[in-house]
């Protein structure tokens, strides 16, 4: 005895081929996830921080968590925004592993006007420098 198909049963795809565009994902529409994995250490390090700068950080990403990246990019530079520096502006030295092509790098604002600097990559803000004494680049 044969079974039918019901009628609301989904149908196969006649291929598991997908396009480029949907295995690509858009990370503009993806909250940010920030690490730590490349801070920078010296002056411009987490452990240079207070309590108080370390607590500010901590609230600067939870306040993030939900917005995605093309939100952030409208929202103003001294709020949950960013502003970009030009590389050639940063005076610490440039990590090994940025490569020439990066002109500039991303700061948002983690305590007052303090910056934490550092690059994105697809949904991942890496930080590099907490500017914790308004030093890195001329603001």
């Amino acid at each position: 005895m044969s079974k039918k198909r019901s009628i609301n049963a989904p149908k196969a795809k006649s291929s598991n081929k997908i396009s480029a565009q949907e295995a690509t994902p858009n990370y503009d529409e993806c909250p940010p996830i920030f690490s730590l994995e490349r801070l920078q250490a010296g002056t411009y390090c987490l452990q240079e921080l207070d309590q108080e700068g370390k607590a500010n950080f901590a609230d600067a990403i939870y306040r993030r968590k939900d917005k995605l990246w093309k939100e952030i990019k409208q929202m103003p530079k001294h709020g949950l925004g960013f502003e970009k520096i030009a590389r050639v502006a940063i005076k610490a030295p440039i990590p090994k592993f940025i490569t020439p092509d990066v002109e500039h790098f991303l700061a948002f604002r983690y305590h007052g006007l303090k910056p934490m600097v550092g690059y994105r990559k697809n949904d991942i803000f890496y930080v590099l420098w907490f500017d914790n004494c308004f030093s890195l680049y001329k603001h």
